[in-house]
């Protein structure tokens, strides 16, 4: 018989002033919480949003409901009706893939490049990489920003060290698929995909104060709004 074990505590907030969170699969249940909660609270002026909570990622996508499949197109096209207003809302369209990110830890540093290293607590992380392992362009980037300043948070942009394997997410997955701007976002964390992770719980705040802005938008900022 296979043993399996699992931690049966519930998530807590640490620290001397309760600044860490510490739960299991805080990678990626943050994200889910934070869509989630940023939907609910969704003006009825606002462009429809869609938050799409996928499986199997870890284990590469490659199922009839993961990233790699065509479980959203297929979605999008019944709810729009049309091929034309399909690709229309495509092309108008803005994914914001959240996945978290490896916080800089103190008995690692050597894994960051010195201006690279994403602090707990010091705002949600933008993911770039030139090889497209992340899917954030110079203009889903620059809506990011624009929405930050506008809500008075701090972003940390990431980029892995070259000589170093870089991780992914679904993002450039699920752009792929769809032909749709992305950006790929997160919180910092350590000890990710162990059995207890820890986030900074002002993170947590930001990102959700972050996407409260992003599904609040009537429409997406052209290009000379946000330079």
């Amino acid at each position: 018989q296979d043993l399996y074990l699992y931690d049966t505590h519930g998530p807590a907030l640490i620290g001397s002033d309760q600044q860490f969170i510490s739960s299991a699969r805080l990678d990626n249940l943050i994200s889910c919480y934070v869509g989630l909660m940023s939907l609910l609270h969704q003006r009825d002026t606002a462009a429809p949003s869609i938050l799409v909570c996928h499986d199997h990622e870890e284990v590469g996508s490659q199922s009839d409901h993961g990233a790699n499949g065509n479980f959203v197109s297929s979605t999008l096209k019944r709810i729009l009706g049309d091929e034309n207003d399909y690709s229309r809302c495509l092309a108008l369209s803005m994914m914001v893939s959240m996945d978290n990110a490896h916080g800089v830890h103190p008995n690692y540093l050597d894994k960051h490049d010195t201006q690279h290293r994403p602090l707990l607590n010091n705002g949600p992380v933008i993911k770039i990489n030139a090889n497209q392992r992340y899917a954030t362009s110079g203009y889903s980037q620059g809506v990011m920003h624009w929405l930050s300043k506008k809500v008075n948070i701090k972003l940390q942009p990431f980029v892995m060290r070259s000589d170093l394997a870089c991780g992914s997410t679904i993002g450039p997955i699920s752009a792929a698929q769809l032909g749709i701007k992305t950006v790929d976002i997160g919180v910092p964390q350590w000890g990710m995909h162990s059995i207890r992770e820890t986030a900074g719980s002002h993170d947590a705040f930001a990102l959700y104060q972050l996407m409260c802005a992003f599904t609040q938008l009537e429409q997406l900022p052209e290009n000379r709004t946000i330079t």
